[in-house]
């Protein structure tokens, strides 16, 4: 064992130590490239991508316009693109030692598209608009842009088939905002930063929310500074980047820039009172040595207070003799308000990234990223009342106590790697990425109600155990045009290998945080809201990856563009895999393109669905209303869920075909895309419902099972992970945009709409299962309801962006689509809740060459969902809006100013150089 991890850890941190030496001993000769970007008014233009066509090396200009690139002595083509605006080439020739000077006047095109990295491993350069499958590009202002201050939320205002919002009362998922691509699971989406696979976070999503029994990718510990864009490719890539790209793929591109230093500060607060957020954020770049080298490094402090959006408690408290509960609570002084808290959770985020480059040579470059984040956050689950005694301790609660969760999260990853040409002809490049997600639980102002006999001395504090996820990946790419020789515009063969190892783990937590010291009491054991992990739960598993794929992109002609890719992987407890993608786009004439994939992916389960297991408080309804339940979450392969006939856990398998219009109309000002798609996914892995002990048809046979486990006895519910469905997502993605000058300035509109559906096509074979009750129950209504009806079928948003002189004005409003939640046996207790339009508007002013204020109101109406109509799931009127299904949160409006400061050019400027400054915010598209 000891050899073995010793040799994995030669693997992962001996190529990043070889690139290190290599970088210290690294000497060439130098030049530099610099120039100014103005725009079509003569006026400078900031956020102008400068890139070296053919490589991943570039800049942005500055809030002056400039930009400066470092690189070695050789023949470039340079290519300057923003929104808006139409791109320009320029080839250029450095020589050793000197300076080569190129200045871009722009002009506006209303051609609303970006150079784009993901969905493509060619070295040709295309815009979003001329990739086969339909991709947004998201720049970090149009992240600003929102109002938000976390990545997740920042992408849901803007990106209209990304689907993201805070939940509540869900434990650990308070504190990671599950998010999801054309309303599929978080787990079917891919997420890499700069084109490298990221890890999934440590934590599983086992509570009633979006996302149940899925694991997804934790956004918000990307800091906000560092992004330079955001691409999200919305369709099935498994095919060229692996397993989980099912929905798609996003790309977080984070900053480069060698120069500057901006410093981001936000302030807000809901109209209601509560949840202020801070926020205070730095980028900073550095040139790295002489060549054209960069030191690219931010930093990110975010601060949320809760909200509280909660009813008033109807239900008893000390006892269920009415008459008597209300003279107990007037004599005690209790208040029915506020009792829980249902709302955003507090958290504070502190995190840092650092992305460098340094070239050797022209044709040899080392590449790092790296970062850390750390996160507590605190939440709370339903409040334990007086009259529960097999909860509560009287001594120590009298009037009873509101649970925490409260969490600890760190982020910790390294990527690593070189790229460069082999012979001028071959790309190629190899990395190794280290990165892990930790979440330790510690439940406070709880107790162990079966540590009764300790009355006011047992204890209130509790660790409850950690979480881990750690993945090491090794990567190796090689590519080649090979167009010119055989006579067609572009002719790219991409090839490439991947291993992976992923380690899943849990820590128990304190013997108090789970055990039941009096077993036969009746009293429950374990901290109340959240049981620690018990030692049975304590697990340390690994598992291999093996991937391999061959890629073809090209332009057979002016008019048709081919793409075809095939992957192998291996997983060493799940087999072999192969998918495969084939798509084409197709320029009828100027204004009219047509494009089309198909393609079939693979998903094994994850480790957490493997071997994630534990012991829960959760709230189930039933006929009485909501009522707590000990619930168990058994692995797949235990004795209990033999006992119960669940089928074997395996791989989901899918099928996506999509097929889409573009246009460019009125000289380039309109721009019109429309992509239908239609996704299958076979065997799907869905966290089963609840069998519960008591109150169901299920019960008996359920209690003779768990009977036979003596050290289940506190436990009243059973959930497995289970391939328990087939599903079928239909929907269309349109973008309408134009932009041109209006008056003395550039106005820019923005539609754009996403319409989704998913039914449930069939269901599991459940033969297995002998029992008739427990067949019924494997994947009841309400689970079938929460995935075809718990996220909005659909989003449309229409954004206005004006700017003039040194003001910018956005209004941008989003309209959700409906929504629904199903009882699990009772069709009269299911609730629907409307469509509802959220408006947001922001006004920008430059106050110098330096510095740009903003000051804006989302949710500016202060719209809310519908309320919950059936008393029964208000959980006795606590709950005055449902927590899981959610289409924008029921926190209501929100005001906030935030302050932009480009630290580089504060400097005296004469008025004449100041009043010709850019703004630093421009105006805010969604790409397609």
């Amino acid at each position: 064992m000891i050899k073995k991890n010793l040799s994995l850890q030669l693997r992962n941190y001996g190529l990043l130590f070889i690139c290190f030496f290599l970088t210290i001993q690294a000497m060439a000769q130098t030049a530099a490239i610099r120039g100014t970007v103005k725009d079509a008014n003569g006026l400078p233009m900031a956020g102008a991508s400068v890139m070296l066509d053919g490589t991943k090396r570039g800049t942005i200009s500055d809030a002056s316009g400039n930009y400066e690139l470092k690189v070695a002595p050789g023949n470039y083509t340079l290519v300057v693109s923003y929104v808006g605006v139409i791109t320009q080439r320029k080839q250029i020739t450095v020589a050793p030692g000197s300076v080569s000077e190129n200045n871009f006047d722009m002009q506006n095109s209303g051609d609303l598209n970006r150079v784009i990295v993901v969905g493509s491993r060619s070295a040709a350069t295309r815009s979003s608009t001329q990739t086969p499958v339909p991709v947004d590009v998201i720049t970090s202002r149009e992240l600003n842009l929102t109002g938000q201050v976390e990545p997740t939320q920042m992408i849901n205002f803007v990106a209209p088939s990304y689907n993201s919002s805070r939940q509540t009362v869900a434990d650990g998922t308070d504190h990671i905002d599950p998010a999801t691509i054309r309303g599929l699971g978080p787990d079917q989406t891919l997420v890499l930063v700069n084109g490298k696979r990221r890890y999934n976070t440590a934590l599983l999503n086992v509570n009633g929310t979006i996302g149940r029994g899925s694991v997804g990718t934790d956004l918000n510990a990307i800091p906000a500074a560092s992004i330079e864009r955001v691409e999200v490719l919305r369709d099935g890539a498994s095919s060229q980047y692996g397993s989980d790209a099912i929905a798609g793929v996003i790309n977080i591109v984070t900053k480069k820039s060698s120069t500057g230093t901006t410093l981001y500060a936000h302030w807000g607060k809901q109209y209601a009172g509560d949840g202020e957020v801070q926020q205070i954020g730095l980028n900073k770049g550095m040139r790295l040595g002489k060549k054209g080298g960069y030191f690219n490094i931010s930093g990110d402090i975010r601060r949320r207070d809760p909200t509280n959006r909660s009813g008033d408690y109807t239900g008893t408290v000390y006892t269920s003799d009415v008459p008597l509960d209300e003279q107990i609570i007037a004599q005690r002084g209790f208040s029915r308000k506020n009792n829980m808290h249902i709302g955003n959770s507090r958290v504070n985020n502190y995190g840092v990234l650092v992305n460098m480059g340094y070239p050797f040579k022209k044709n040899l470059q080392f590449l790092l990223t790296a970062g850390y984040n750390y996160r507590d956050g605190k939440a709370a689950g339903f409040y334990r009342y007086p009259k529960q005694t097999s909860q509560v301790i009287a001594e120590l609660y009298p009037d009873g106590f509101l649970p925490e969760v409260n969490s600890i999260i760190r982020d910790k990853y390294i990527t690593g790697g070189l790229e460069g040409k082999l012979g001028n002809n071959w790309n190629w490049d190899i990395s190794q990425a280290i990165g892990g997600n930790t979440f330790r639980f510690d439940v406070t102002n709880s107790n162990n109600a079966s540590q009764f006999a300790l009355k006011e001395t047992a204890p209130t504090d509790f660790y409850a155990g950690k979480l881990l996820f750690r993945q090491y990946t090794t990567n190796v790419n090689i590519s080649r045009d090979f167009g010119e020789q055989i006579g067609l515009k572009s002719f790219n063969l991409a090839a490439g290998a991947e291993y992976r190892t992923d380690n899943y783990s849990i820590e128990a937590g304190e013997e108090a945080s789970y055990l039941n010291y009096a077993p036969s009491s009746g009293k429950v054991g374990g901290a109340q809201v959240f049981p620690g992990f018990q030692p049975a739960n304590a697990v340390d598993e690994k598992r291999d990856v093996l991937g391999g794929y061959v890629d073809i992109e090209t332009d057979i002609s002016e008019k048709l563009l081919l793409n075809a890719a095939g992957r192998y992987e291996h997983y060493d407890d799940y087999g072999s895999s192969l998918a495969g993608k084939f798509a084409f786009r197709y320029q009828f004439f100027t204004q009219l393109a047509v494009r089309g994939a198909v393609s079939n992916g693979f998903r094994a389960p994850s480790m957490h669905q493997r071997y994630f297991s534990a012991i829960s408080t959760v709230f189930i309804q039933t006929s009485s209303g909501l009522q707590p339940f000990q619930q168990g979450t058994f692995r797949n392969n235990s004795l209990v869920a033999q006992a119960f006939g669940i089928p074997s856990l395996d791989a989901e398998t899918s099928t996506n075909y999509s097929i889409g219009l573009t246009s460019k109309l009125a000289k380039n000002k309109v721009s019109i895309t429309v992509d239908g798609y239609l996704i299958d996914i076979d065997e799907r892995i869905v966290l089963s419902s609840s069998f519960r002990r008591f109150g169901a048809p299920e019960s008996p046979a359920v209690d003779n099972i768990l009977s036979q486990y003596p050290e289940l006895n506190d436990v009243s519910a059973v959930i497995f992970f289970t391939n328990a469905i087939d599903t079928r997502t239909e929907g269309i993605d349109a973008v309408i945009s134009f932009a041109d000058k209006l008056g003395n300035g550039q106005l820019a509109v923005t539609a754009a709409a996403n319409f989704n559906k998913t039914t449930v096509q069939g269901e599991a074979d459940v033969s297995t299962i002998t029992d008739p009750a427990l067949q019924a129950r494997l994947f009841a209504r309400d689970e079938k309801g929460r995935v075809e009806e718990a996220q909005p079928r659909h989003k449309i948003s229409i954004n206005f962006n004006y700017r003039v002189s040194k003001l910018t004005f956005n209004v941008r409003s989003t309209r959700f689509g409906k929504v629904a939640t199903r009882d699990p046996g009772n069709p009269a207790l299911d609730e629907f809740f409307s469509p509802k339009t959220v408006t947001d508007a922001s006004i920008s002013y430059k106050l110098a060459n330096f510095a740009n204020i903003t000051i804006g109101a989302n949710n500016l109406a202060d719209t809310y969902p519908d309320k919950l109509k059936n008393f029964g799931n208000t959980g006795e009127g606590r709950f005055v809006y449902s927590r899981n299904a959610t289409q924008f949160g029921f926190n209501g409006g929100y005001y906030y100013t935030s302050l932009v400061f480009e630290l580089h050019n504060l400097k005296f400027n004469t008025k004449e150089q100041v009043s010709k400054a850019a703004p630093t915010v421009p105006m805010m598209e969604v790409q397609q």
